[in-house]
């Protein structure tokens, strides 16, 4: 016990004996302390500006007095000082989430918006490092959702508000607004849709937004005309279709088209009439990715009325790819398309098969797209038909105007079938009977110039025509070059705001087997 005591009194002696300074320095601090704190309680901020101060002059990285000047400053409405105080105390101790939003906040004034953006973006980094406060991280994401350059990382902030929030009308308002700045228009109309959903008031700002986003994807309703002539035997062919189609958002991410008609072909010694439903669908899961569905039938054959088209789309600013599959009907003539009986036995009914991958870029200013495709065509009485092929189609800007738009195009079309089924009765000299036009070796090159023309804001026309070079291998007969053509006209008019009309001609010239004359006529009415 004495032995304690002895000790206590040696250390109490060194105390004031060999450490005078050091325990006057600490009896300072500890004074001060205890009067800035009391100055707090009682809200005399200008006194405990002073205590903390003072303690800070002999400890400069002192952590209570260091946050408890800068708060002094702030209630005293020192904001300038306040500012500097937190920068110092934040600089040292980045654990404290209070203090690090309470900073952001101050540097969203106006007086410091500008030049120091950074530094609150930083602090509101900083305390949500350390406190997961769905408020602030709404503000935090509020702040990078204004520049473009910043609004892919204020997707994610408010992805993590939506995680603990799923009905936060805010951050949906933000991330509508967010996926607006990066283009990902179906995004931004889905989330303004939920923002509106889960508020009872929609801003302003969120209305026009909804109404931008919905530009060019009104549902609409369309009457639909074409027309088609093919007279040259035994590949004759007319026709004429009625019918109305309609487009409408089932979801943001989903646009579904309908159309229902009626169509009459016929030839010189056959006719056929029917109804058709077509019923298509296009998925988008983001800008870069989509899927499309096209699936008809129709009734005016004889049979076998299936087509189809599912294509997947890759699509970037410097590339687009698109595989697929579909199943057409063959138009070469009333036999391929329709069926025909005119020997006693049912032929044609042609259906092609393919599976192809479309590629689209471009290489400086010239835009290429290009198709290589492979599969099969299948028609009555005869065996399935191998084809192989590929379709390209260069694009290169000639000169351009207010109104004029002039470019030179050249199209390459090669195919290849295992057998020539294009005859229309049994025989042993000529091709199978098919009814559909398929030597054994077809090239198809179309050098044309195309031009568009704005007649006014509400009209325009389009023209795209030139020589067709073609190469013909028939099993039947000597291979041959022979000159086609091709040429497309469009005009378009908007009658009114809702009424819209377009009409479009084709001319194809196909060796000396056929040419075709097709119209087709559109009167639109979007619902705005």
């Amino acid at each position: 016990m004495l032995h304690r005591l002895l000790v206590l009194s040696l250390t109490v002696w060194n105390l004031f004996v060999f450490s005078p300074d050091a325990f006057a320095v600490d009896f300072v601090e500890s004074w001060y302390l205890s009067r800035g704190r009391a100055n707090m309680e009682i809200e005399n901020y200008k006194a405990a500006i002073e205590a903390f101060e003072k303690v800070i002059e002999h400890d400069p990285n002192h952590r209570e007095s260091l946050r408890s000047l800068g708060i002094a400053y702030e209630r005293q409405g020192l904001k300038d000082k306040s500012i500097e105080t937190f920068d110092r105390y934040l600089a040292k101790y980045d654990d404290d989430p209070e203090i690090a939003f309470k900073q952001a906040q101050a540097l969203e004034w106006s007086r410091y918006a500008t030049y120091r953006e950074k530094d609150m973006l930083k602090y509101y980094r900083m305390g949500l490092k350390r406190n997961d406060d769905p408020a602030m991280r709404l503000r935090y994401a509020r702040h990078l959702a204004g520049q473009k350059d910043t609004a892919q990382e204020a997707v994610a902030q408010y992805d993590k508000v939506l995680a603990s929030q799923p009905h936060n009308s805010q951050a949906h308002q933000g991330l509508a607004k967010a996926y607006a700045w990066l283009g990902q228009n179906d995004l931004a109309l889905h989330h303004a849709n939920l923002a509106r959903h889960a508020s009872r008031r929609e801003p302003g700002d969120m209305t026009a937004l909804r109404h931008d986003m919905l530009k060019g994807r009104e549902p609409a309703m369309e009457g639909v005309i074409s027309v088609l002539a093919q007279p040259e035997k035994p590949f004759e062919l007319y026709g004429v279709r009625l019918g109305s189609r309609g487009k409408v958002d089932v979801s943001p991410f989903t646009t579904t088209t309908l159309e229902v008609g009626g169509e009459h072909f016929w030839s010189s010694s056959e006719q056929r009439t029917g109804g058709y439903l077509s019923f298509g669908n296009q998925l988008r899961i983001n800008p870069t990715h989509r899927f499309d569905m096209l699936i008809e039938y129709h009734d005016a054959p004889r049979g076998d009325g299936l087509a189809y088209k599912f294509e997947y789309a890759y699509d970037r600013p410097s590339i687009s790819i698109r595989p697929g599959v579909k199943r057409e009907f063959r138009y070469d003539s009333f036999a391929s398309l329709v069926g025909s009986r005119t020997t006693g036995q049912l032929i044609g009914l042609a259906r092609s098969t393919l599976f192809y991958t479309d590629v689209a870029f471009d290489i400086g200013s010239i835009h290429l797209d290009v198709t290589p495709f492979v599969g099969w065509v299948t028609a009555e009485s005869v065996s399935a038909n191998e084809q192989v092929g590929l379709a390209a189609k260069g694009a290169v800007p000639l000169w351009q105007t207010a109104k004029w738009d002039w470019s030179g195009e050249y199209l390459f079309y090669v195919t290849h079938y295992g057998e020539n089924q294009s005859g229309f009765r049994s025989s042993p000299t000529e091709p199978t009977a098919g009814g559909y036009f398929s030597p054994q070796i077809f090239v198809n090159q179309i050098p044309r110039l195309a031009a568009s023309y704005t007649i006014d804001e509400k009209q325009d026309f389009t023209i795209a025509a030139g020589p067709a070079v073609q190469y013909v291998d028939e099993s039947a007969r000597a291979a041959q070059i022979r000159i086609g053509g091709d040429a497309h006209a469009a005009y378009t008019a908007r009658l009114s705001k809702p009424w819209l009309l377009k009409i479009m001609v084709d001319y194809t010239q196909i060796s000396s087997v056929y040419t075709r004359i097709q119209g087709n006529a559109l009167l639109v009415y979007t619902f705005y």
